[in-house]
């Protein structure tokens, strides 16, 4: 593996929510927080996202929660356009997403995963960095997300 990945640095974890409001309410209450904000991502010519090597239209509505180690990020596809999120969705029902791994360089960190077999199936940029998921389900029976953010030091 790579150096740039040598760290492991778990940043995130993301679930995928056919409701985002009934979603949030319930992580809200849980966590004794104030109401969160939902955002929705922006679209391609933003993003220059790819989906299975495709020019990506789909978009989420989102709402992250800030951890003092981790955020979780809960997902819904805004509509049916296809994405990988409304993929796994319709798979695999509402639950975990994915696990999202901090590192720099990013197109080394995919050339590494795909060596040891995860596939690349969706990835793009987002105000602040980029992102990639990549299907490790058939060897580690989840989906990786790499996040590279701008100007983020990930000590040696």
């Amino acid at each position: 593996m790579q150096k740039t990945f040598r760290k492991r640095i778990v940043t995130q974890i993301g679930i995928l929510t056919a409701n985002i409001h009934t979603s949030k309410a319930a992580w809200e209450k849980f966590l004794n927080l104030p109401p969160q904000e939902i955002t929705e991502s922006c679209g391609y010519e933003q993003t220059r996202a790819l989906y299975r090597g495709q020019p990506l239209n789909g978009r989420i509505y989102q709402v992250g929660f800030t951890f003092e180690n981790i955020e979780l990020e809960l997902i819904q596809p805004v509509d049916d356009t296809p994405s990988y999120w409304k993929e796994c969705l319709d798979k695999n029902g509402p639950g975990i997403h994915h696990i999202a791994f901090a590192v720099k360089n990013m197109e080394g960190c995919i050339r590494d995963c795909e060596s040891m077999g995860a596939c690349l199936t969706q990835k793009g940029d987002f105000p602040g960095g980029s992102y990639a998921y990549l299907d490790a389900m058939d060897s580690m029976n989840v989906i990786l997300e790499l996040l590279e953010k701008d100007g983020e030091v990930l000590s040696e």
